[in-house]
């Protein structure tokens, strides 16, 4: 995977942007995962936190949260942002490298980020997710769809798919901020 190291200017923009303006549509999209809250998730890709936020303030022991990201300065701000949460594990680098034990998730979240992976590497990416849910667990998705910035949603779906993961809800639509998006939750399948 490609490491991408965002100018100090970027990592401020987002959390204006991601983490203030937009926060309320973060905090509905995980509004509607509908977490127990004693789940393990795995925020893949985290960035600023704006979902990660909004996943720790849902999460009450056993519930755990890890966020994986590339970007050692986006991880100094999401530091900043989750400090209040005791129940959060900070991991930089590639998920493939990083150690995790397989089938230790109830619960991965992908959101506005596989679009990012070079395509030659999306697909050991999505392997490695799906080898990181527990059997019945959930991996949701959201990406953008347009020409110009995102990936196809046939694309994501092929992925996800060959993976070894189940589609339980896909849905491909356009909204004012986030444009065309692919939104989906697929299962891994339990045995």
């Amino acid at each position: 995977m490609t490491k991408a190291e965002p100018g100090r200017l970027d990592v401020l923009a987002m959390r204006v942007v991601l983490n203030g303006l937009l926060s309320p549509l973060y905090g509905s999209y995980v509004g509607q995962m509908g977490l127990r809250g004693d789940e393990r998730v795995l925020d893949y890709g985290s960035g600023s936190g704006a979902a990660a936020r909004h996943l720790a303030a849902r999460l009450r022991p056993p519930g755990r949260l890890t966020c994986v990201d590339i970007s050692a300065r986006l991880q100094w701000a999401l530091r900043g942002v989750l400090r209040a949460y005791p129940e959060v594990e900070l991991r930089l680098g590639d998920v493939r490298t990083l150690g995790l034990p397989g089938a230790s998730f109830d619960v991965v979240l992908v959101h506005w980020m596989l679009h990012d992976v070079p395509p030659w590497d999306r697909p050991a990416i999505v392997v490695e997710l799906a080898r990181l849910l527990r059997p019945g667990g959930r991996l949701f998705v959201r990406e953008p769809t347009g020409e110009r910035h995102g990936m196809p949603a046939a694309e994501a779906r092929a992925l996800l798919a060959a993976a070894g993961l189940s589609e339980t809800l896909g849905k491909e639509s356009r909204a004012l901020v986030l444009g065309e998006h692919y939104r989906a939750v697929w299962v891994k399948p339990a045995g």
